[in-house]
């Protein structure tokens, strides 16, 4: 069937040419409102999460990502889980902000 970023490229291809139609619209703008509404929900709990870690360490998730990335926090599990919720919180807001833009 192809890959996602053929699939992608094979609707510009339609829509470039004029081929696109009401019902292609209608999909499209479905498929993008669900996946929006999934990642306010991702974010929402992910933020939860983040929040939790704050206030146990007493610092922003900002704060702490610069000094994991340096290295000054080290490889306790509590800060391994902290980055790991860290890079999916950004992940789903830049996705996120590509789908609302």
């Amino acid at each position: 069937m192809g890959t996602t970023l053929t699939k992608i490229k094979n609707l510009e291809r339609i829509y470039l040419g004029g081929y696109g139609d009401d019902f292609m619209d209608r999909a499209l703008d479905k498929l993008l409102a669900q996946q929006r509404s999934e990642d306010e929900t991702s974010l929402h709990v992910l933020q939860t999460d983040l929040e939790e870690m704050e206030q146990r360490y007493g610092m922003s998730s900002d704060e702490f990502a610069q000094r994991y990335r340096q290295g000054i926090m080290g490889d306790d599990a509590d800060f391994v889980e902290w980055n790991a919720l860290y890079r999916m919180y950004t992940k789903v807001q830049n996705r996120l902000s590509l789908l609302q833009g």
